[in-house]
């Protein structure tokens, strides 16, 4: 089956351009829900390099990247009926009684200069309105019913010639136009010049004129008579095509050079699309696609794909190479669940029934109106399964087989719904397995018998079988099994279960599918593999890896033994693998604004080896393998268009030529970008703030982004288109620091070292008077703690001497009385004993006594210990009597120790009277007066 490539129209559609030839089937995208256009007359469109589309709109200039729509004013809110554009900075427009020019500033705003003071004359343009502006070079053409403008960037002259002009067409890089109900005249270096024989054309209006060949010319009235013109003669196009047109007022035409095809748009039949013959390919109209039936304007933008200027909106239309979409406009079709090719025509499963056309009507401009239903399927189909030359339908009625004659039968007696059948060959016998909503059925296709095989509880929604003969069977949520049949065929032998109740590291929903001849499961997001040595599951590495960025994945629908087709809620990717390899080869998507697949049960049904069906919820993609063309997917990197500080919204714009520095009281900032083609590849942007942002932003349909009150610093943001399908652009970066604020200049720095050294110093002489003194006072406290000890230390001496002086004086004094009481007592004894034999005895024991009564030892241990106590007593008093003897001294001594005389007496071994008289004596030597105390005045010398 021939099926040539297709077209798709729509708002959200992301595929990559490549060459197509005609003959596509047509989808166009309305674009009616923004307030700008929805219901407001489109005149004309525009381009610039950047991807940008503009219009003529009927309230003003609308402008579109893509991501958002933008209104631009003039100051009289006049009409926008014609606009050229020269690059993204200058838009040239014209409008009732006015022309001018936009130019786009700082803040990438448009504003609006009106050339109209320029023209010579008073009211110069009254009841003038502009309808084509053209720009050849450095001059710019502006067209109205009555005069042609020149516009050189200083001076507007208008161009000598008729009267009155009809349009101003460009064909290749020649402006041509009519004279009102006249000939065609050639704009050439500002003079009109009549075309030769186009004379022929007097009574018409000429609203298009193409390029045909290399050298001729397609020339269309507005009754819709196209003549092929080869600047002699006029001679009629396409009869046919002609007729159709009659009455359809012919309005404008384009030339696509990539699909070598014309479109014509009318005023009141949409846009016909035709080949170089002039047989029409397509017809986009109200009946079908478009939201009105009113032409003013067509375009070809940079991706090739067509913009119709519709009375009331705009629609939209694009092209993928090896996709058709398909979709039913009136919502009575439903939403398609699987399809199949069986004897030459295409079968539709739908949630209304089974459909059917002939395969042969793929081509027509209107297939859904060729649809028509098999009476008896009304009801959820679930699959086709063409077994043994017969079509066979998985029903909610039960299993259905489509006869050649298009009627139904029942071939087997199940009084349930059948989601899905199966053939296989188990030891060597052919079976069929019957998935219905209450059991799984095998049906011995050599006896004819069905059995239910109730062994497994679980409901079971899918079914393969392996090599080795097992059967798998998938279940709503709890795993997968792997059973064996019996030699009979009616029960399973044994039955092993596979799922997260065995195992928690499997999900609860296994989906199988069968890939590169092995039995492959998908659950949440991940692939596993039976493992025969160890009978279990383990994650498949080479799926894993190929789908490691992909997310959502839903279905997996195997195309042959190595090709499959991935489905996710919203994209699809046909994928090779044979067990070693796993790469993806083509990728679409496929969510857009009325173009969907069927949510919990998206499907691709495989017509053929080359042709895939793609269910969707109000009809189908058909994609052909042999027409698509894998290439690398080249995003453009998004556009700076400014960048805005501060909170003000008319102030803070930047200039992006020079280095970015934002104050920071104006730490909020706004960038502003747009993205090449962003429409009609349906991209997003993500964004990442190095220095702020750990990782990318989510994929959004935006144009600019702001950070608020950032922190001084330096910053790197960095811009990426993406299409949604893992495909990224190269980063756009914009570097910006925001400066610290005055209080963390350098000069603020200078003045606080200043300030702080200044402060420092005085706090440093000031703190050092303080810790001096309070050093001080630390060392006096110091000085009177080391005082107190030392004179606790030498009272503690003075203590400790003075017990020792006591103790030993007192132990001379009892010594002394000790001895003299002895003495006594051998005189005693003396004297009562007359025996002279004892005399000598008696006088060597009282030589003994008065030798110890008076010992020299005695009182040099007491001088010691007197000295050890008042060191300088001696010194001082012999300097201040010189004349004192040692005895003296000796009862100087007792006297400083303040020793009653008897004392005295018994330590120096004298007599009380002898104590008095020598204390007589020493007061006479030490020249005391009477009054004085004795004992007082030792204690006052130390």
């Amino acid at each position: 089956m021939d099926i040539r490539k297709h077209l798709l129209v729509t708002f959200a559609c992301l595929f990559t351009c490549i060459p197509i030839i005609a003959n596509q089937k047509p989808y166009v995208f309305n674009l009616s829900r923004d307030k700008y256009h929805a219901a407001n007359k489109n005149w004309s469109i525009g381009q610039d390099e950047k991807g940008i589309m503009y219009f003529g709109n009927s309230i003003g200039l609308l402008a579109s990247d893509g991501m958002e729509w933008k209104l631009f004013q003039t100051p009289n809110a006049d009409l926008v009926r014609a606009i050229a554009v020269a690059d993204h900075q200058t838009i040239y427009s014209g409008g009732s009684e006015d022309l001018g020019r936009w130019d786009r500033d700082q803040s990438g705003e448009l504003k609006y200069t009106s050339l109209k003071s320029m023209i010579k004359g008073e009211n110069p343009l009254d009841n003038q309105s502009f309808w084509r502006i053209w720009i050849d070079g450095e001059k710019v053409y502006f067209q109205s019913f009555s005069h042609i403008y020149v516009y050189d960037h200083q001076t507007i002259t208008p161009v000598e010639g008729p009267n009155a002009f009809l349009l101003l067409l460009k064909v290749r890089n020649e402006y041509w136009v009519q004279e009102m109900y006249g000939a065609l005249y050639q704009l050439d270096n500002g003079k009109l010049i009549r075309m030769p024989g186009s004379e022929f054309l007097n009574g018409t209006t000429t609203r298009v004129i193409l390029p045909y060949g290399t050298d001729r010319y397609l020339v269309g009235t507005s009754t819709g008579e196209i003549y092929l013109y080869d600047r002699k003669n006029f001679i009629p196009w396409n009869l046919s095509l002609s007729r159709q047109l009659a009455g359809q007022e012919l309005n404008c035409a384009i030339y696509s050079a990539k699909r070598n095809t014309y479109y014509l748009g009318t005023q009141l039949s949409g846009v016909y699309e035709v080949d170089t013959e002039g047989n029409i390919l397509n017809h986009f109209s109200s009946a079908n696609t478009l939201q009105n039936n009113t032409v003013l304007s067509l375009y070809e933008d940079n991706q090739n794909n067509i913009w119709v200027a519709l009375d009331r909106g705009l629609a939209y239309i694009r092209y993928t190479d090896g996709l058709s979409y398909y979709r039913s406009t009136d919502g009575g079709f439903g939403g398609v669940y699987s399809a199949t090719v069986w004897n030459d025509h295409l079968f539709i499963g739908t949630n209304q029934g089974v459909y059917y056309t002939p395969q042969s009507r793929l081509n027509d401009l209107d297939i859904f109106s060729s649809l028509k239903l098999i009476e008896g399927t009304q009801g959820q189909v679930w699959s086709f399964q063409q077994t043994d030359g017969r079509l066979l339908c998985s029903h909610t009625n039960g299993l259905l087989e489509i006869l050649p004659d298009l009627h139904i039968r029942h071939p087997y007696r199940i009084n349930t719904g059948v989601f899905r059948t199966l053939d296989a060959n188990i030891n060597g016998k052919p079976i069929q397995i019957i998935i219905t909503y209450e059991e799984m059925l095998i049906l011995n296709k050599s006896t004819g018998e069905l059995n239910a095989m109730r062994q497994i509880s679980d409901p079971i929604y899918n079914a393969e079988t392996d090599h080795l003969g097992n059967i798998w069977l998938e279940t709503a949520s709890r795993g997968v099994y792997k059973c064996r049949l019996n030699d009979e065929l009616n029960s399973f032998r044994y039955y092993t279960y596979y799922g997260n109740e065995k195992n928690n590291s499997l999900p609860s929903h296994l989906q199988l599918f069968k890939s590169g001849g092995r039995i492959l499961f998908l659950g949440n997001n991940r692939f596993y593999i039976y493992d025969e040595i160890n009978d279990n599951l383990q994650l498949e590495q080479h799926l894993n890896r190929c789908f490691e960025a992909i997310y959502d994945l839903k279905r997996i629908v195997p195309i042959d033994s190595e090709e499959n087709w991935a489905i996710t809620g919203s994209s699809v990717y046909r994928f090779f693998y044979d067990g070693y390899i796993a790469r993806i080869r083509e990728a679409y998507k496929v969510e857009a604004d009325n173009l969907s697949l069927i949510t919990a049960f998206e499907n691709a049904s495989v017509l053929n080896d080359s042709l895939s069906l793609i269910c969707l919820d109000a009809g189908f993609i058909l994609h052909n393998s042999h027409r698509s063309k894998r290439q690398t997917v080249q995003l453009s990197a998004p556009n700076l268009e400014f960048v805005h500080t501060g909170r003000e919204l008319n102030a803070g714009f930047m200039d992006l030529s020079r280095d970015i520095q934002v104050a920071h009281e104006d730490n909020t900032v706004t960038v502003g970008f747009s993205v090449n083609a962003a429409f009609a590849e349906n991209l997003f942007v993500q964004y990442q703030l190095v220095e702020m942002d750990s990782t990318w932003s989510a994929p959004k349909r935006l144009n600019s982004v702001s950070y608020a009150r950032l922190p001084q610093g330096k910053y790197t943001l960095r811009l990426r288109t993406t299409d949604g399908l893992n495909n990224y652009s190269p980063d756009t970066l914009l570097n910006f620091e925001v400066l610290p604020p005055w209080y963390n200049t350098v000069w603020w720095y200078l003045t606080c070292g200043v300030l702080t050294i200044t402060t420092l110093l005085g706090a440093f002489y000031l703190t050092k008077r303080r810790l001096q003194a309070k050093h001080l006072r630390r060392l006096k406290a110091q000085e009177a703690r080391y005082l107190r000890m030392v004179n606790e230390q030498l009272q503690n001496e003075i203590e400790e001497k003075d017990a020792e002086i006591f103790t030993q004086t007192s132990f001379i004094i009892h010594k002394n009385e000790l001895i003299l009481k002895l003495k006594d007592i051998v005189d005693e004894i003396c004297a009562k004993n007359t025996q002279k034999g004892l005399l000598p005895l008696y006088q060597k024991i009282n030589i003994l006594l008065a030798n110890n009564l008076d010992t020299e030892d005695d009182w040099k241990m007491f001088l010691i210990k007197f000295e050890q106590k008042h060191r300088n007593f001696f010194k001082r008093l012999k300097e201040m009597h010189p004349q004192l003897t040692n005895n003296d001294l000796r009862l100087c001594a007792c006297l400083k120790l303040n020793l009653e005389t008897k004392d005295i007496a018994s330590l120096m071994n004298l007599s009380v009277r002898a104590v008095e008289n020598n204390r007589y004596r020493l007061r006479k030597k030490l020249d005391l007066k009477p009054t004085q105390n004795l004992n007082e005045y030792f204690l006052t010398i130390d």
